[in-house]
């Protein structure tokens, strides 16, 4: 059962936080969110009467899986965060007199909300959106392999304890794990799409998921080459810059392609460094989880926070 959010703060609580430093990445965030829909959203999962203890609020619950992926905590650090940490508690609207959710509680919420973790990513993106912060200049793809947070299995063995990892070869080096997909805005540099797959599945299966639809033009390296998506894009009426590969029909314009590649390549590889944000500063390098459902809400939670702060940036260069 869950409960509803009670924003009346004590007195204590008022004189400390006049005290204490405040932190203003969580306060520009609480800020620049509209909660409501999402606690629309998210309260669907729960029943709203009947027998036992009301649970934390829906959106108390979310931001405390906001504040694992901003300050890279597991569940039981987490736990202990909020219970030290008050600059926490006022983004949470906990008093200080109140309990905090406990590891087992924010690990049996974020599997709640995996089904609808999608929806959430989207109506995030949807409110940056509003915001005109999205500019749909150009879309820059991309997908990284991320390893397995459990012990590889012989290659070609299924046993293991992640299910759902699979092997993948890249670069003549093989990898047990999975694949996460991007797709950036290239102005704002704002994810709008993004998925979480096993690692044997191509980079090209998943490209026209990571195409918006309403951007101007799409930029890809050369692992999404190929004559169907180009023609797809055309279809849309989105510029292509996929970089393109020499085959054998194209060797006379082997030096044009090479300037076009170059030209694509210098927009594209934004990409890269939003990849290099997640696996330095939000621990995307290793899984840590077994299966693909919560190893793909811990993705897309990941994106999330990557956009909140990103939009803070871009909200003060306003």
């Amino acid at each position: 059962m869950v409960r509803r959010e009670d924003t009346q703060i004590s007195l204590a609580d008022a004189l400390i936080y006049q005290r204490v430093k405040p932190n203003n990445v969580l306060i520009q965030i609480d800020a620049h969110v509209d909660w409501e829909p999402l606690r629309r959203k998210m309260e669907n999962q729960y029943r709203t009467g009947g027998p036992g203890r009301p649970g934390y609020p829906v959106v108390t619950m979310f931001k405390v899986l906001i504040l694992q992926n901003l300050y890279n905590l597991s569940d039981p650090a987490a736990e202990e965060a909020i219970t030290d940490r008050i600059s926490f508690r006022k983004f949470l609207g906990l008093n200080l007199d109140q309990p905090v959710p406990d590891y087992s509680t924010i690990h049996r919420f974020r599997d709640r909300i995996a089904p609808i973790v999608d929806d959430l990513f989207a109506m995030m993106t949807q409110q940056m959106e509003s915001k005109n912060l999205i500019l749909k200049k150009g879309t820059l793809i991309d997908a990284s392999i991320i390893e397995s947070s459990a012990r590889p299995p012989l290659p070609g063995v299924k046993t293991s304890s992640d299910q759902g990892a699979t092997w993948t070869k890249k670069n003549q080096c093989y990898y047990y794990g999975y694949r996460a997909h991007l797709g950036l805005d290239q102005s704002s540099e704002l994810i709008r799409r993004a998925e979480f797959t096993p690692a044997n599945i191509n980079d090209a299966r998943l490209f026209k998921k990571m195409v918006s639809g309403d951007e101007d033009a799409v930029y890809a390296d050369r692992a999404y080459f190929g004559y169907e998506r180009s023609d797809w894009l055309k279809e849309q009426g989105i510029a292509d810059y996929i970089m393109a590969q020499v085959t054998v029909d194209k060797r006379p314009q082997k030096d044009d392609i090479k300037a076009f590649n170059r030209a694509a390549e210098r927009v594209r590889k934004s990409v890269e460094h939003v990849f290099g944000t997640l696996k330095r500063h939000y621990s995307l390098a290793r899984c840590r989880y077994y299966t693909l459902l919560r190893n793909r809400c811990h993705y897309l939670m990941m994106c999330i926070c990557y956009n909140l702060k990103r939009q803070n940036r871009l909200l003060q260069a306003v």
